[in-house]
């Protein structure tokens, strides 16, 4: 068996852009055995007592871990903003192979996320739930004026981005801009 505060670092490295930007854990987890899932499983729990990361969460879903679901409805009865009750929803439901109150509390605080940023990283998180009412709200931005917010919300549902570009290539008629000057 490895050394569990080990698989616990590299399973969940520091909350910085460094150490997170791109990160997965998914091939480590892979690794485990049995007994080390357990191990790990109960210590990221524990982790999840103390707080509120985000990426706990997510590998506690990832490993279907119904022992977490009592914290992760803690987490999620705590959050404060639309956009952490959506993310602690998204766990909750995949954890569960689909969980209708779930679906209903991302359905509902979607129109509380209005702050852009937060929209785009919101709209992965939301189709995770496979839910057609849900998507069907995605979809409703996937035309919006602002091109990251159209953009993310078409590549969240796996819609082509082309018309997108180009419409942000070509705006306002005054010729095409290079791809690197889309974000000006």
């Amino acid at each position: 068996m490895r050394n569990i505060d080990q698989l616990l670092d590299d399973l969940i490295p520091p909350s910085d852009y460094q150490h997170r930007n791109g990160f997965s854990n998914a091939h480590i987890l892979l690794s485990l055995t049995e007994n080390e899932k357990k191990e790990v499983e109960r210590n990221l729990i524990e982790m999840l007592e103390k707080t509120d990361d985000g990426l706990i969460g997510e590998t506690l879903a990832i490993m279907k871990s119904t022992d977490s679901l009592p914290t992760l409805k803690k987490r999620l009865n705590s959050a404060e903003s639309p956009t952490s009750k959506i993310i602690w929803a998204t766990f909750i439901n995949e954890i569960k192979d689909g969980d209708e109150e779930m679906k209903l509390i991302a359905l509902n605080e979607l129109d509380e996320v209005t702050e852009k940023y937060s929209q785009i990283l919101i709209f992965h998180y939301l189709s995770r739930f496979m839910d057609s009412r849900i998507n069907e709200k995605i979809r409703g931005f996937i035309n919006h004026k602002d091109y990251l917010t159209a953009y993310n919300a078409r590549t969240s549902l796996g819609i082509d981005t082309s018309e997108v570009i180009k419409r942000e290539q070509i705006k306002d008629g005054v010729g095409t801009k290079k791809w690197w000057q889309i974000w000006k």
